[in-house]
């Protein structure tokens, strides 16, 4: 407290003229945190800092200025609470947070949801670092539940997406949630924006393949937010009966939730095919000065910075990481568009940390084998498996006969 007595006396006086001019108001706050102060404590530190210099009057209720002072404690769970503070902070308050909004979003409320529906503080997060505002445009094309989108539409942007799952958007299938078999008929997109009172900041949702070129091309976002499938939950898939990119194995069929007899299958396709991709669209449909946020899915003993892709048009703004299990993480990347499209522009990045599905390099990690055998992810579900041959049924004897 010393320390910060002596520093808030050095302070220029023309910052501090700032805060005393004519009609302001201002208040000092206390707060602890990981220990509970008296009120006795309360007022000590409020003499303590009358050293603060400010001309304006006290205004406990509606203050021009909000000045607080945070005390550390440490961990809340301590045996026995520390006597003085690790940290102190002092300064001005600028805004609240919107610790509501989480709640509200809650994906154990929410109406329709799938097995990677985006935690919805994360997807605030992500349409905040997008500079989502009210009027603002955003896209998803790997829109799944809509869990991205709905954060932006809560931020006021016009939400737009897409998804190569017709079976998900249509809500139909089984059901992801504990003791229910099938989804219910009125389960979609479109019934989340419902249930939180933000039908109007709903575009649409179409099924499409991210991989396609289905817009015209002076489509213009102010946003585009993204959770590309890492092909551990759900697969990385693209439409296309010929292999048009040497890097997508067309053999590899998955459920697509498409017509019988259509003249397109689905397809696996590897990780940085859908980073290219990705990048690439976003230089080619946001507006300048339009940001694209998503998530980077990376192998710790392989990740540098070197993995995180790089466009002419994008100046990276943030770059932050989200441990997950075992020797995984994801990167939280967001990009800045900062010139025009020009087709000569290409991604560059270091295409060799994703030359295999990342489904089997997070299954065939090389720090399994210096971590203990039950946190191992080595599966032989990572091993390529031959088909085989239908087995034909035995009748089964000994069961009675049924009335």
């Amino acid at each position: 407290m010393t320390h910060l007595r002596e520093h808030i006396q050095r302070l220029p006086a023309d910052l501090i003229a700032t805060y005393s001019t004519s009609g302001s108001s201002f208040r000092l706050r206390i707060h602890a945190y990981g220990r509970k102060l008296s009120s006795q404590d309360v007022r000590n530190r409020i003499e303590l800092l009358k050293v603060f210099p400010l001309d304006s009057r006290v205004d406990l209720q509606n203050p021009t200025h909000s000045f607080h002072l945070l005390e550390d404690y440490g961990l809340e769970d301590l045996a026995e609470p520390a006597l003085k503070p690790a940290q102190l902070f002092f300064g001005r308050w600028l805004a609240d947070s919107n610790k509501d909004a989480a709640h509200k979003l809650r994906l154990d409320e929410r109406y329709f949801i799938g097995t990677t529906s985006m935690d919805p503080l994360l997807a605030l997060v992500m349409a905040n670092q997008a500079l989502v505002s009210p009027g603002s445009l955003v896209y998803d094309p790997f829109v799944g539940t809509g869990s991205l989108i709905i954060a932006a539409a809560y931020f006021g942007g016009y939400t737009f997406g897409a998804d190569i799952d017709k079976i998900l958007l249509h809500g139909r299938g089984r059901s992801t949630r504990a003791k229910k078999t099938w989804r219910k008929s009125d389960e979609s997109v479109l019934a989340n924006f419902r249930q939180y009172g933000l039908e109007k900041q709903y575009v649409d949702v179409l099924v499409a393949d991210a991989t396609s070129r289905f817009l015209r091309d002076d489509v213009q976002f102010d946003a585009i937010i993204a959770d590309p499938p890492y092909g551990v939950r759900e697969p990385i898939a693209r439409v296309g009966k010929e292999k048009f990119n040497p890097s997508c194995d067309d053999t590899q069929a998955v459920s697509s939730g498409m017509p019988a007899g259509a003249d397109f299958q689905l397809g696996r396709c590897v990780l940085n095919d859908l980073i290219i991709t990705l990048v690439s669209f976003a230089a080619k449909h946001l507006r300048t000065g339009g940001r694209l946020v998503y998530w980077l899915p990376v192998l710790q003993d392989e990740y540098n910075d070197s993995a995180v892709p790089r466009h002419a048009c994008f100046d990276v703004i943030s770059n932050s990481e989200q441990c997950l299990s075992g020797s995984t993480s994801r990167r939280l990347i967001t990009m800045e568009k900062v010139k025009d499209w020009d087709p000569n522009y290409q991604v560059t990045f270091a295409k060799e940390i994703y030359t295999e599905t990342f489904r089997e390099r997070y299954f065939t990690s090389t720090k399994d084998k210096d971590r203990p055998k039950h946190l191992r992810f080595k599966n032989k579900i990572s091993r390529k498996v031959r088909p085989t041959e239908p087995k034909e049924l035995q009748p089964v004897t000994g069961l009675p006969a049924r009335q």
